[in-house]
């Protein structure tokens, strides 16, 4: 876990990067080089990483950056080989959310070999030098979801007790890692509420839906999911059609939902009644404060954090047309699902 320190001097940093106006056009380096941004997206099939992208396309736009994306099909090994290509293609720097946080060190030490700064977005690297860091605090989003269901499960039993079905993300992130350690942290403190079922389903909607089908047909008492993600939450809330379990929001029968990022498909979920709730972060948000540390790092030739830690928000359908869900972005509704 990172200290309140670093946490609050990365909120302070990428605040102030955000907020500049007199940024670079060309380049901003006074040479009249244009800066080029290799940029390396995990996968274009999750919502979450489309809104990443168009993070990007704008903060790549705002600073005059020549930008070179691409797209790793959630591959460990493309993800490797298109970090090379960008060393080699000499890009001035390289912004990646690794795929395998171990798999992506020798890369980010090619890079270091070859002196180009690499920053990390939303998921970080288990070795190699990382110039900067931008995600948000995963442990936090996981101990916000596990409130949220012994919130639901109390309000529902007069205490907190239940029978709830953990599906985690991806093996190998340190996000899918410190979300199911935040959740773990909250729900081992209620000896009478059960994980019966803890299972992983990749970050991937018909994993889900797969997964959490076959749950629900062994185990006939689930008052709550927790999904790693929307993406995840989406295919299970279809499985819970699917075979027949679905019951409004408010029903003794009803199967509380919880996801993290606030996707399209989530927020659409949450108005209709089929999702309660999401931990959202905001990937456009996350993606133009990288590109304003790279700004600041190789045109303006600043000190910048090594972690930029961004705020989450828990977003029901109680609170998704308040004025400061507004303030914070439904960034779901921005994007084509």
């Amino acid at each position: 876990m990172l200290r309140r320190s670093s946490v609050l001097m990365g909120l302070v940093v990428a605040a102030l990067c955000l907020g500049l106006t007199a940024c670079a056009t060309s380049g901003g380096s006074g040479s009249g080089k244009s800066i080029t941004v290799g940029f390396i997206n995990p996968t274009l099939t999750n919502p979450y990483f489309v809104g990443l992208q168009k993070g990007a396309e704008e903060g790549a736009k705002q600073y005059g950056f020549k930008l070179i994306k691409t797209n790793s099909n959630n591959d460990a090994g493309t993800q490797y080989n298109q970090v090379v290509d960008m060393v080699n293609r000499q890009v001035d720097a390289i912004v990646v959310s690794p795929i395998d946080a171990k798999g992506i060190v020798p890369a980010i030490k090619r890079a270091n070999s070859a002196g180009i700064p690499v920053f990390t977005l939303d998921r970080g690297a288990a070795g190699g030098k990382v110039t900067s860091k931008v995600m948000i605090n995963n442990a936090k989003a996981g101990e916000k979801a596990a409130n949220f269901i012994v919130g639901k499960l109390k309000q529902r039993y007069g205490s907190p007790k239940g029978n709830v079905v953990d599906l985690e993300g991806l093996s190998g992130t340190d996000v899918a890692n410190e979300r199911e350690a935040g959740f773990q942290k909250v729900i081992k403190k209620y000896p009478n509420i059960k994980v019966v079922a803890n299972q992983a389903a990749d970050f991937d909607q018909e994993k889900a839906f797969n997964t959490t089908k076959n749950i629900l047909q062994a185990n006939p008492k689930v008052d709550a999911i927790f999904a790693a993600n929307d993406d995840m939450a989406v295919g299970a809330e279809r499985a819970i059609g699917s075979t027949g379990r679905f019951a409004p929001i408010g029903s003794k029968k009803h199967i509380v939902i919880v996801g993290i990022d606030g996707s399209p498909q989530a927020l659409a979920a949450i108005r209709s009644g089929k999702q309660d709730a999401t931990v959202s972060q905001n990937p456009i948000r996350e993606a133009k404060t990288c590109f304003a540390l790279v700004n600041e790092k190789l045109a303006k030739k600043k000190s910048i954090p090594g972690t930029s830690v961004l705020p989450t928000m828990v977003i029901t359908k109680q609170n998704i047309n308040s004025q400061k869900v507004k303030n914070y972005g439904l960034w779901g509704e921005q994007v084509k699902p």
